[in-house]
């Protein structure tokens, strides 16, 4: 690959500093309520990893959760009150949202990893293979398009009224999957640019890369909306009639499937913005790197 398109490994931490930085992470971060006990433990897991291909890696890794954990906790109160009917999870994640929003990064880790170990390692890392560039270019897209969505949802619920829902057509209750506001679009976008920008500037990725990494993870954080508008399971209350994605409601009551895929919950849909964004970076950087 020409130098524009490609990428270069520097050091990677020592298997016993990844472990004792990964450990730490994560448990100020269970500590300080982000993270739930096995939550904890998946973000353990992605952390050993990324430190172990790249010091870089582990510092985009790091420096993503950071800036998610603070969004998450500004206006915490207001924005648990507005959505707490109808989201199933809140701010403090569990294995599932952790991996949602981390296994396809973690996946790409491990590819590098391992295509480092089969060939000589100096030779890998001073002359990546095109597999090692393209999984690099993925991991970051698909970090960023987590985040970009992360930033949208945190800052469209403290800041916008009551979102508009594409499938529907008409405001509904903040934290509805598949509706937006402006403030959170906005928020979705900057968070894109911030954090492609930040995987640059750790030298994750090349200069060439930031704008492919950037345009996917707004194409994931729009594919998450939309499969959230259509495809992700909707549950109502016999109750109250409100459409929400917890299993019970009103007094316990069990809510009722009224669309969507069975099943098809927030965290299936994360994965696919990840993927989304991860398959998005690459082809951007292809199809540029074609035209040039």
């Amino acid at each position: 690959m020409p130098p524009s398109f490609s990428i270069v490994f520097t050091s990677a931490a020592p298997l016993w500093v990844a472990l004792a930085l990964a450990a730490t992470v994560a448990v100020l971060a269970w500590r300080s309520g982000s993270l739930r006990a096995d939550g904890a433990v998946a973000a353990f897991a992605i952390g050993v990893i990324a430190v172990r291909v790249q010091w870089a890696w582990g510092a985009y890794l790091l420096g993503w959760f950071v800036l998610a954990s603070a969004l998450s906790r500004v206006g915490r109160a207001r924005k648990a009150t507005r959505t707490r009917e109808i989201v199933l999870k809140g701010d403090t994640r569990d294995a599932r949202q952790v991996l949602a929003n981390g296994g396809i990064f973690a996946i790409c880790a491990l590819v590098v990893l391992i295509a480092d170990a089969v060939g000589s390692i100096a030779d890998a890392r001073s002359t990546p293979s095109p597999l090692m560039t393209l999984a690099t270019l993925a991991a970051g897209g698909a970090l960023a398009a987590s985040g970009a969505d992360t930033w949208s949802t945190e800052i469209g619920t403290l800041l916008g009224g009551n979102p508009w829902s594409l499938r529907r057509r008409q405001r509904v209750t903040p934290g509805t999957s598949g509706a937006v506001t402006w403030s959170g679009t906005i928020g979705g976008v900057v968070g894109a640019v911030l954090l492609s920008g930040f995987a640059w500037s750790v030298s994750m990725i090349a200069s060439s890369m930031v704008l492919p990494v950037a345009l996917g993870a707004v194409v994931g954080a729009t594919v998450d909306t939309l499969l959230g508008a259509w495809v992700q399971e909707r549950r109502l209350c016999s109750v109250c009639q409100q459409f929400t994605e917890r299993l019970a409601h009103c007094d316990g009551m069990p809510t009722l499937h009224q669309g969507g895929i069975p099943r098809l919950d927030n965290d299936l849909v994360n994965v696919a913005c990840s993927l989304t964004g991860a398959v998005m970076a690459v082809a951007l950087a292809a199809f540029g790197h074609g035209r040039a």
